[in-house]
């Protein structure tokens, strides 16, 4: 099975999933640092134990913490899922469509962008007033769909505020224009442009 690389910059800072305690005190101590709090704090501790503890129950297999200059806190998760049959440029323009016709009032923009795995799709979604009257998060989210061997790998930023949240795209759109395959590659750090190669098995 091959090896997907993404590059990823220095302000997003992945968190270690497969040590969870670990992950949860590295998120606290982030978002503490970020907002300017001391470390300890019982709110954090929560807010940290739950975040963490949803990307493992849902089988992320990435956690980071995503705070480029001028822009809110963001996460960044990925998930593994099962590669379509027959997927091609066709499959994808299909899985776009279908993200358009039932992916909910929320989705606001899609698009297929090129990788040297092939076809992305991108998703954007931003809450309206739908959402504010059912009484859901107002949670912005960017959602990629990048085909790996037999798997999907699907990438979510997810950010509670729209400051800055035109940075987030273009972070975003580098991200997923990045992803790559080394077969048989052993994961490494290869600094270029302040980006950093963080490599992820599928």
């Amino acid at each position: 099975m091959g090896t997907l690389v993404l590059d990823l910059p220095d302000t997003v800072w992945r968190l270690p999933l497969d040590h969870p305690r670990l992950a949860i005190q590295e998120y606290a101590g982030i978002v503490g640092e970020l907002r300017g709090l001391p470390t300890g704090r019982a709110d954090l501790e929560a807010l940290a134990t739950e975040t963490v503890e949803t990307a493992v129950r849902e089988g992320a297999v990435l956690m980071a913490v995503v705070a480029p200059p001028g822009a809110a806190p963001a996460v960044l998760t990925g998930v593994v899922l099962d590669l379509p049959p027959g997927w091609d440029p066709d499959t994808a323009a299909a899985l776009r469509d279908a993200v358009e016709d039932v992916g909910g009032p929320d989705v606001r923009e899609t698009l297929v962008l090129g990788t040297a795995l092939g076809p992305a799709v991108i998703a954007q979604r931003v809450p309206g007033v739908e959402q504010a009257r059912a009484g859901r998060p107002l949670t912005l989210q960017l959602q990629a769909f990048i085909a790996e061997g037999e798997h999907l790998l699907l990438l979510t930023l997810a950010c509670p505020a729209t400051h800055g949240w035109a940075t987030h795209q273009l972070l975003f759109g580098q991200v997923v224009a990045s992803a790559r395959a080394e077969k048989g590659a052993v994961a490494a750090e290869v600094p270029e442009d302040s980006y950093e190669n963080h490599t992820y098995r599928l």
